[in-house]
């Protein structure tokens, strides 16, 4: 008898353990997501993820308390639950239930999705940084690989779209990517790198967001300000890279959410 009920004990334990976790849960349904972290139009970067509202339920990230509740306006509200784990996660744009507070399980559902939108974000207390959540979500199943659209070389005046054998100076360059992730059409990229004759010359990870004496930053990995990286049209901006005399492949490699790297290639001449 004291077996079995060490046993049962035992699997309660790793059950709540396995929901401290891997216990972790998409606020609402991944069709739903509208835009993802980054994307910086109209001049601001966005700090979580969109999703479109239907009235749908909302549910917890994770585990954790509820330290702030919040509706001025109804369907406006605020929702902010801090996590054993360090993390805090936010749920703005929302109808929030009317009695919730204290703690919540992972998918608790936590109120329904108001006006056309709603935003999902998480912070990392203990790094005092805003993270990019979709690195914290089961991956998304089935979704197709990004894409890659135009892309270009710019200095000054000078815009060139890149093809093969495509003739250039040597000298510092911005690679221009004319690419929006959005409406969960495509996988999300998360690392975008550059490769000039087979090696890496550069790098952009969409991690996380720190502050700065100038303000927001993106962690790229050498801190970068968002203006430096998007455009208010949706355009990936991947600066300072330097293209030396010769005659080579540039290659653009981009992972998504899951893993996948798709890539694309020019011979260029730099002379």
């Amino acid at each position: 008898m004291r077996i079995h009920i060490r046993s049962a004990v035992l699997m309660f334990l790793l059950f709540v353990f396995s929901f401290s976790v891997w216990g972790k849960e998409w606020p609402d349904n991944p069709a739903n997501l509208l835009e993802p972290f980054g994307i910086g139009r109209s001049g601001y970067f966005r700090h979580g993820q969109s999703f479109k509202s239907k009235g749908q339920r909302i549910h917890s990230w994770s585990g954790g308390e509820v330290i702030w509740v919040s509706e001025s306006v109804p369907g406006d509200g605020l929702i902010v639950i801090q996590h054993d784990d360090g993390f805090r996660s936010s749920y703005r744009g929302v109808e929030t239930r009317p009695d919730l507070e204290g703690h919540v399980f992972p998918g608790e559902w936590l109120g329904y999705a108001g006006g056309d939108s709603w935003l999902f974000e998480i912070t990392d207390i203990q790094r005092s940084r805003i993270v990019n959540p979709i690195s914290l979500l089961p991956s998304r199943e089935h979704v197709p690989p990004v894409t890659i659209g135009k892309v270009e070389l710019v200095r000054g005046a000078d815009h060139l779209e890149l093809e093969n054998e495509t003739v250039l100076s040597p000298g510092c360059w911005t690679v221009v990517l004319n690419h929006s992730p959005s409406s969960g059409l495509t996988a999300i990229p998360v690392e975008i790198s550059l490769y000039w004759v087979g090696e890496r010359i550069g790098s952009l990870r969409f991690d996380a967001l720190g502050e700065s004496e100038e303000g927001t930053v993106m962690e790229t990995p050498a801190p970068l300000g968002f203006q430096q990286i998007y455009n208010t049209s949706g355009e990936l901006w991947f600066p300072g890279v330097i293209l030396n005399a010769g005659k080579g492949t540039l290659e653009l490699r981009i992972r998504d959410e899951l893993g996948r790297v798709v890539s694309r290639s020019w011979m260029l001449s730099v002379r």
